[in-house]
């Protein structure tokens, strides 16, 4: 399972000073008959940027703890572009820095096809205003699609829920195996402190160039 395609996932909506540090939300991602709590939090916030932790961890014989952190510049009216991104797992010393590799890759939708900065860029996917059923409980929400390179995303999201109003995500490939999966809301959350410092952080080794990367 290459794990990083499964985090590039990410929806702005709304302006930054809504995002709050340390708040987010915490999803149940189902791939295959395995489950893992996948989080999702803000670590920094200016008037022109915004840095966001994952941290996707499962328990059992062979457990996972694999964080990654994104740090975005947005400016009004041009495209939210990403000016860095780290990885750690429980097997690394210090965060490492992602490549462009990790970026762009030609196996279905990238985070970069997930950076709405406005509500006009993302209405065009628009399916229906739908009642979700989620672990968290029920919520209207607003169903969309993206299809890229075999893989079709379905999302929902709930303006309410704040500061990541991704409520579900239903992801299908004929291509890519790793590209089946299903992301729930389980609960919100607030004051999580980040786990990468980006001031420790060192060159992509090739031990974990080639676990995530193969």
């Amino acid at each position: 399972m290459k794990i990083f395609r499964l985090l590039f996932l990410l929806l702005f909506s709304g302006q930054l000073y809504a995002f709050t540090r340390g708040s987010g939300s915490q999803y149940i991602m189902s791939y295959g008959n395995q489950k893992a709590d996948l989080s999702i939090y803000i670590t920094e916030v200016s008037s022109n940027s915004l840095s966001v932790e994952f941290h996707m961890g499962t328990n059992g014989l062979f457990s996972i703890d694999l964080w990654q952190q994104f740090a975005f510049e947005i400016k009004e009216n041009k495209p939210i572009n990403i000016t860095s991104g780290l990885i750690m797992s429980k097997d690394t010393e210090f965060p490492e820095q992602m490549t462009s590799e990790f970026f762009y890759q030609n196996k279905g939708v990238q985070v970069q096809d997930f950076l709405f900065q406005s509500e006009k860029s993302i209405n065009k996917y628009f399916v229906g205003q739908e009642l979700v059923e989620l672990p968290a409980g029920s919520v209207m929400a607003r169903h969309y699609r993206k299809e890229k390179e075999g893989q079709v995303i379905d999302f929902w999201i709930a303006s309410d829920v704040k500061p990541i109003s991704l409520v579900k995500l239903v992801s299908k490939s004929t291509k890519v195996e790793s590209n089946n999966y299903v992301i729930e809301l389980s609960s919100i959350l607030k004051n999580v402190k980040a786990s990468i410092d980006p001031k420790k952080a060192i060159p992509l080794t090739k031990k974990t160039r080639e676990r995530f990367l193969k």
